[in-house]
């Protein structure tokens, strides 16, 4: 019939944003991978393509993407730069396979070293060299003490005290609890890790009530039918559906604050790695500035998640559950790992000692430095410090061997997301090789000086918001951030105005079950439960949340970018004189943004003739004039026809022919 049809092609085309429990594998190693690309390791869609490799989404991306990879290849859409078009065929067959997983996305993340140099964009070598990143030795050094904390359990057994602090029948304090603990861990550890280790106690305390629930719906039952007035509070009201409704908020809840607790550092998520490293704000985003900036957001944001997920799932709720129950817990993890150890200690201080020195980073940078007063160390050095200690120091419980040994760590150390972000840091490279960075931000540029500040971080926050949705939070940034760099550029603004919300909005992925990492991985582990997790599950509360969490991210990313790092002011002078950038420092006196300033920025307008450049007045002015600082008030505009502003300053004597700098 034509309902069986419309039936098994939807299972044909089966996408990500629909993927449910019973579709992912049940292995915890298996789906640790299938966190970061579902569509791919749905174990029950048909493969009919490729000779049973590909689903029906698959085919379409790649169709999709060679397709339009000709079209830009073929048509000159971007006149300015001769290979920004090809640039836009990379990214276009690169997005393609990512958001269709075509290919598992970590060798997805390989395309640009391959295809740059093909299209003549730039060389092998300048692409390859993006891949390894100081920011990607920063990611090694702390995923190293994420797998020395998930190897002792460290994590759990913090969750089980925090259990017996809040008790098992109330359920928002249980919610709080685990909450708390994925939140508080996925600052400074994986996500997916964090909720991998959390889950299965979640799981196994829901069935444990539900069993318990059960038995008393029948006994109340029971005494229904025999006349006899129950016992059972809450009479008429079934005790299984409200332990089945905290069990999937539960769930929601551990997936939702592993992914807030991401914003709160520098090493919490990878897009904001990703802005750390992004060249032109080199040395301003530091691990302490950024969590000044981003933990109010952080905390704002769970208190959110919590409140939404305790008026849909818990409000009302009691678990029939007793003392008992985490008694057995802890007995089950003695029984496993042992009573707390020493090893379990050291790792966390380990952990602790990272943090530590981490914010004491400026001052390291003070003492650490060459003849020339340039510091030597940095973030990476740091982290991959305290991971090495956890192969000097000797475990207690398994003498004869250090705290982590290697064979544990290359085996869980999530490898593809160095590759992620070393494909989102080549992309970016691409974009800066090809002008086609210049050319979207020349666009994009155009609307910045149309918003307010706040119109602005609302525009971008729900634009990314958007995005992640459908695309994975690595390769949104991996296009957005380089198209911000250039639309500050092109507009003269702030980069940090831009990029500050940009990167807020990549963890904010609360909708749908793939949307992150965390809830692919509470959806694969729902199915432990009687019933799984589904789409509507994320969506009754994701929809509000995500609003509810995309306004508050633009009004408290517009507040505290102002007061950390004075955001909003003009285009400051480490930006202009900073490596990665091409303006000049200009002496021009005026008010720029509503301050009152003598120097400022002043952007070339051409990348192949530099003879002119604009300030953000809108004024153009000849480089030659403007670069010579030694005489700054003989800065001559170019003529009212080609763009000049009446009022702008006009030299005192003859200026100096020859362009200086």
């Amino acid at each position: 019939s034509g309902l069986v049809r419309s039936g098994t092609l939807l299972q044909r085309a089966t996408s990500m944003q629909l993927q449910r429990a019973n579709s992912l594998p049940e292995n915890p190693e298996d789906l640790r991978h299938a966190a970061t690309m579902p569509g791919l390791m749905d174990v029950e869609s048909d493969r009919p393509f490729c000779c049973g490799l590909w689903k029906t989404q698959q085919l379409v991306g790649a169709v999709l993407g060679i397709a339009l990879a000709i079209f830009f290849l073929s048509v000159r859409v971007v006149h300015e730069y001769a290979k920004a078009d090809a640039m836009v065929a990379v990214v276009c067959l690169t997005g393609c396979c990512w958001v269709f997983e075509v290919m598992p996305i970590y060798v997805t993340a390989l395309m640009p070293v391959v295809l740059m140099p093909l299209f003549e964009i730039t060389s092998t070598e300048i692409a390859a060299k993006a891949y390894w990143h100081w920011v990607s030795m920063l990611f090694v050094g702390a995923f190293i003490i994420d797998v020395g904390m998930e190897h002792v359990h460290l994590p759990r057994r913090i969750l089980l005290r925090a259990m017996t602090w809040a008790g098992t029948a109330n359920a928002g304090a249980l919610l709080a609890a685990f909450m708390s603990v994925a939140w508080l861990l996925s600052m400074v550890c994986n996500d997916i890790a964090i909720t991998l280790m959390l889950t299965p106690f979640a799981t196994s305390l829901v069935n444990a009530a539900e069993d318990e629930a059960a038995s008393l719906d029948d006994a109340a039952s029971r005494d229904t039918e025999s006349g006899a007035p129950s016992s059972a509070a809450g009479a008429g009201r079934s005790k299984v559906g409200d332990v089945r409704r905290f069990g999937a908020g539960l769930l929601l809840g551990i997936a939702y604050a592993a992914s807030i607790g991401g914003i709160a550092t520098t090493i919490g998520t990878p897009p904001n790695a990703l802005l750390a490293g992004t060249a032109l704000v080199a040395g301003q985003v530091s691990f302490v500035s950024w969590m000044l900036f981003a933990l109010p957001i952080s905390f704002c944001t769970i208190v959110l998640a919590y409140a939404a997920l305790f008026l849909g799932f818990a409000r009302g709720v009691r678990l029939p559950l007793g003392g008992e129950v985490l008694a057995a817990e802890e007995a089950a993890l003695v029984a496993e790992i042992g009573s707390f150890s020493q090893d379990e200690l050291l790792v966390g201080l380990v952990q602790v000692l990272l943090l530590v020195l981490l914010c004491m980073q400026p001052v390291i940078d003070r003492v650490i430095r060459n003849p020339l007063g340039e510091p030597l160390g940095g973030s990476a050095s740091t982290a991959c410090f305290c991971a090495m200690l956890l192969f000097l120091l000797p475990s207690k419980v398994r003498p004869g061997e250090s705290l982590l040994t290697w064979r544990v760590a290359q085996e869980k150390m999530p490898w593809g997301v160095l590759l992620l972000m070393g494909g989102g840091f080549s992309l970016g490279r691409g974009f800066h090789e090809s002008g086609l960075d210049i050319a979207l931000g020349k666009g994009f540029g155009k609307i910045v000086p149309a918003l307010p500040p706040m119109g602005l971080h609302f525009v971008i926050v729900f634009g990314v918001v958007a995005c992640i949705q459908a695309m994975n939070s690595i390769a949104t940034a991996a296009w957005v951030l380089p198209m911000l760099v250039s639309a500050s550029m092109a507009s003269v603004t702030n980069p940090l105005q831009l990029l500050l919300p940009a990167t807020v909005a990549c963890s904010l992925s609360f909708l749908l079950p793939t949307a992150s990492p965390s809830n692919a991985v509470a959806l694969g582990k729902s199915r432990d439960l009687p019933q799984p997790l589904r789409v509507r599950d994320f969506a009754r509360v994701g929809l509000p949340l995500t609003l509810a969490a995309a306004t508050a991210g633009a009004l408290l990313s517009y507040a505290m970018a102002e007061v950390v790092f004075d955001a909003h002011a003009p285009f400051p002078e480490w930006a202009c004189t900073s490596p990665a950038s091409t303006c000049l420092w200009a002496y021009v006196p005026g008010e720029v943004q509503g301050r009152q300033v003598e120097y400022q920025a002043c952007i070339p307008n051409d990348a192949d003739d530099d003879s002119t450049c604009t300030t953000w007045d809108g004024r153009v002015w000849q480089v030659a004039e403007v670069a010579n600082l030694e005489v700054p008030w003989s800065m001559v505009p170019l003529p009212m026809a080609q763009g000049a502003e009446a009022g702008a300053p006009t030299p005192d004597f003859e200026p100096d022919p020859e362009p200086v700098g």
